[in-house]
Parts: C-alpha cells; sequence; structure tokens
C-alpha cells in the first residue's frame, strides 16, 4: 500500500488534492505572476510592472517557467545544492585510521595527528586531509572538539530576536547623538580596587559621559544609559554596543522602552567603536595614572566628573579640529540653524 506521506507535490497539484500544503513563498509568487499578466493586459510596461512588484525581470520569467512546467511546485524554493557534489579524497581505511589515533589523543589538533600517522602507518596524509576528515568525525558525532574536552565555553552567535540590531558596516553618525558609542573598562584605583567604568562618546561631537560602578552587569548598563540621557546636551538617537552582557538584558529593555534604536557590534571587532576606545585610553592615562586623592569611591566619582567637565569644555579634541567637544557641538548647531533660516 502506498502511503500518502510519500505522494510528491506534483501528483497533488496534477489531481487538484489538499494544494493547501504548499509554503506561503509559493502564494506569493503565484500571487505575483497574476498580478504581472492583470497589469500587461491593461498595456502597462514592463519596467512600470517589476517596479511595482520589486522583482527582477529574469526572476519573474523564471517563476513562469517553472510554474507551466510543474504548476505550484515548481514556485517551490530550489534546493541549492550542486549537482556535483565534491566526493571525498581518502578511504575509509584512512578515516578509521585518523579516527583511533584521535581517539587516543583526544587534544591533538590536525597537524600532530598526521605526523603521527605517518609515524604509525608509514604513509603520509596532508594536515588539511586530515582535518576534514576530524571535522567531519566531529559532525557525525564520533569524536568531541577539543574546546568540548577542554571544558571551554564555545561561543554561540547571538540571536536578535529582540529590540537590538546587528550592526551593519558602513554604518556612521551624521549628527550629534546619532550612533552613541557605549563600552566600559575595568580600571584598579590603588585603595579602592578594581572599578567598572561605563563610557558614551558621541562620534560626531565628541562629547563624553562616564561614570563608574563596582560591578558591570545590565542594572548598571540601564543605570549608566539614563544617567547618559540626562547629561548629553541632545538626544540619543541611537546606541552602539559591543555583544557583552552589560548591554544586555535591563540595557536593552530600557532602549525598547525609550525607543532609542540598539545595534550591537561583530564580535572581536574594537575598531568599529573607536572613539569610546580612544576615550577609554584618554581616562585611563589622563585621569586614573593621575588620580592621588582619597581613595573612596564618592570622592573618586566627584573627581571624575569634574575631569569629564575638562574633557568636554577646555581639552582641545584633534578628530574635531581640535576644538572643544562642545564648541563642535556648538559650531554644528549653529549651521544647522543657518541652514534653517535660509
Amino acid at each position: 500500500m502506498i502511503q500518502t506521506s510519500i505522494i510528491s507535490k506534483r501528483y497533488y497539484h496534477i489531481n487538484n488534492i489538499d494544494e493547501t500544503e504548499y509554503s506561503k513563498i509559493v502564494w506569493e509568487r503565484k500571487e505575483k505572476l497574476e498580478k504581472y499578466d492583470l497589469l500587461r493586459s491593461e498595456g502597462v510596461l514592463d519596467d512600470t510592472i517589476f517596479n511595482v512588484l520589486d522583482v527582477p525581470r529574469s526572476t519573474l520569467f523564471r517563476w513562469k517557467k517553472q510554474y507551466k512546467l510543474h504548476g505550484l511546485e515548481g514556485l517551490e524554493n530550489q534546493s541549492k545544492r550542486p549537482d556535483n557534489v565534491r566526493k571525498s579524497t581518502w578511504t575509509k581505511e584512512q578515516e578509521q585510521r585518523i579516527y583511533v589515533l584521535r581517539k587516543k589523543y583526544k587534544l591533538w589538533g590536525k597537524a600532530k595527528i598526521a605526523v603521527m600517522y605517518e609515524r604509525v602507518y608509514g604513509k603520509k596524509l596532508s594536515v588539511s586531509t586530515v582535518g576534514r576528515i576530524i571535522q567531519k568525525l566531529v559532525r557525525q558525532n564520533r569524536i568531541k572538539p577539543v574546546n568540548f574536552l577542554c571544558n571551554k565555553k564555545i561561543s554561540k552567535n547571538r540571536i536578535f530576536n529582540g529590540h537590538a540590531k546587528r550592526w551593519k558596516l558602513g554604518m556612521k553618525s551624521g549628527s550629534p547623538g546619532e550612533l552613541v558609542q557605549f563600552d566600559h573598562m575595568t580600571i584598579n584605583v590603588p585603595g579602592i580596587g578594581y572599578l567598572k567604568q561605563f563610557s558614551a562618546i558621541c562620534p560626531t561631537t565628541k562629547i563624553a559621559v562616564e561614570k563608574v560602578y563596582k560591578e558591570a552587569n545590565s542594572r548598571n548598563g540601564a543605570d549608566f544609559l539614563e544617567f547618559a540621557i540626562a547629561e548629553f546636551p541632545f538626544p540619543i538617537k541611537s546606541a552602539q554596543v559591543d555583544g557583552g552582557g552589560e548591554f544586555m538584558a535591563d540595557f536593552e529593555a530600557l532602549c525598547q522602552k525609550l525607543n532609542i534604536p540598539l545595534w550591537v557590534l561583530p564580535p572581536k571587532s574594537p575598531e568599529y567603536n573607536g572613539n569610546v576606545e580612544r576615550g577609554n585610553g584618554t581616562f585611563k592615562y589622563e585621569f586614573y595614572s593621575q588620580y592621588d586623592g582619597p581613595p573612596n569611591l564618592e570622592n573618586l566619582q566627584r573627581k571624575l566628573q569634574d575631569f569629564v567637565g575638562f574633557y568636554n569644555r577646555i581639552r582641545p579634541h584633534q578628530g574635531v579640529g581640535y576644538l572643544t567637544p562642545n564648541e563642535c557641538f556648538e559650531k554644528l548647531k549653529h549651521r544647522e540653524i543657518q541652514s534653517h533660516m535660509s
């Protein structure tokens, strides 16, 4: 007896049986094909039709051909698997030998395993081939990766299913308050110990906001965001952060509540947060290395805010033509007023 679960979609289409099993994308494509035919019959030019439907000419005509040949099944996404798949360049015997060696020397990489293979079996296998065999064995769960065996945490890509979005290459600040860069650094103050300084710098004006905490967590991150909003002389239009936990949870929730777009940088890319990273260096060498006040957090916090005032109002910055950050902001504000008046 034939199982209905293995009857092809084409059979269902030909016999008009249960077409609702097709994916949503099939019906969207079919609708666009019908709209194309309707607009064409009313004399609308092809270029206009393709602009309205937002579909390239070649793509729509490919859909038409597939629909004509295979019906609704032809509108499904086609497999991108190549016809000629690369075949393994090693034998089952070689694979088994690598398996035995890797089970014996669990923490060795492909280079050492390749040397041992030649030493034990008297034959040579390239390091890249050994590496591909090991990868296959890991995928098949026949062996464990070194990170797993060393109890190291294997990093996973962040899933963006909340308010935060992945930062896009080429994003730049074009006005005060846009893509304000947030970061934190660890500092060791004699007599006080290790502290966490949260920083926010506007890339356009270089105006900085700083505050120290005992811990770097999302609760303190959210508190610092509220502090930064109050301190900046302009609204924060959007924020840019690295993937640290202090900029998740409470920090992200507050951004969402205040309708501040939050962009998260790729891992290990401090160069895209260059303004705040440079600012961290300035505060480390020009403030903390010179601090000689009483060893308590309250006094340090007060002195830090004094230095922030110096940083924003007195210290010239090369990045804004040796103006102070406040002078740069006033200049931009005056230019904007003049443009509105003209």
